[in-house]
């Protein structure tokens, strides 16, 4: 089969990877799709922090103009369009009314990508997902365990449970409703795992400011909303923010009450196993917050 796809990012923040992730799946997409949004799931504007109530910024940390910067320099078929998200404040359904409202009414495509701003895929890997999904029939694509950066690149976690990050569209005029991934909220499609499919995942190496408002906008959703496991409120300075490689390697590194050693002990990553794109980032514009997490500042 010959795919057609069109990728989609759900995005809040993330202005430390989105040019690294969009070059990554550029050349795979006739369409990318980047929807912005400026509110939180559920619509709560304030998250109560240790006593204090801090106010969501209009403009978390300047994603837009990151995408645009980047567009403007590389989007050399003017796949990128920049969307704002209605539904933002939805907490189920947002990917589900993405597709059913905007790809399948105006673009003629086989096949959804959906990417986080964090995520940057491997060349052989988003090759392989690509090769798979041209052969198989089924309708999501499932990754397997990611590689989930713990505070600079050079160093590594893992995220054990797997996610959609394709799906199928197979001539549907509309989708069913999606959970608050990419994943179907039913069980009526058929998915596939596969141990190639590992992204990696730069979440937690991202600068401070983005960490931050990643961490209250999690207690905000998790916590005030009961949506997922709540976080630890101290996780961001007692965790992340202290953590370092050579004095302060802590193990409680995942963020949920309850759950603190999910994500496994960080260890050294390769440099040769990277993307090539973020090889070149890593020589090129280093984050400060990296040279701190390896004890070099």
């Amino acid at each position: 089969m010959q795919l057609k796809t069109v990728a989609i990012y759900r995005l809040l923040y993330g202005s430390d990877f989105i040019g690294e992730s969009l070059a990554s799946i550029y050349d795979h997409c006739e369409h990318i799709l980047c929807f912005v949004g400026h509110e939180m799931f559920g619509g709560g504007r304030i998250i109560n922090y240790f006593g204090h109530d801090v106010y969501l910024p209009h403009d978390i940390d300047g994603l837009t103009d990151a995408i645009r910067a980047w567009k403007a320099e590389h989007d050399r078929h003017g796949k990128v369009r920049i969307l704002d998200n209605p539904h933002a404040t939805d907490l189920k359904n947002q990917v589900g009314r993405m597709i059913n409202t905007e790809v399948i009414p105006n673009y003629d495509c086989t096949h959804v990508l959906f990417v986080e701003a964090d995520e940057v895929w491997h060349e052989r890997t988003i090759g392989e997902l690509f090769d798979l999904a041209s052969r198989s029939d089924e309708d999501e694509y499932m990754a397997a365990a990611c590689h989930l950066f713990w505070r600079s690149p050079r160093f590594v976690s893992t995220r054990t449970n797997p996610y959609a990050v394709m799906r199928a569209l197979k001539g549907r005029r509309q989708i069913g409703p999606t959970g608050h991934a990419l994943m179907s909220a039913g069980n009526d499609v058929r998915r596939r795992t596969d141990e190639r499919m590992k992204i990696h995942n730069f979440g937690f190496a991202a600068g401070e400011r983005t960490i931050f408002w990643k961490h209250l906008t999690a207690l905000s959703f998790s916590r005030d909303q009961k949506l997922d496991s709540p976080p630890r409120e101290e996780w961001f300075e007692h965790v992340w923010r202290p953590w370092n490689w050579e004095t302060n390697r802590r193990r409680d590194l995942c963020p949920s009450i309850g759950y603190e050693t999910a994500f496994p002990a960080a260890e050294e990553y390769p440099f040769e196993m990277l993307p090539a794109i973020m090889k070149e980032r890593i020589r090129t514009r280093p984050l400060p917050e990296w040279a701190r997490a390896e004890a070099r500042a």
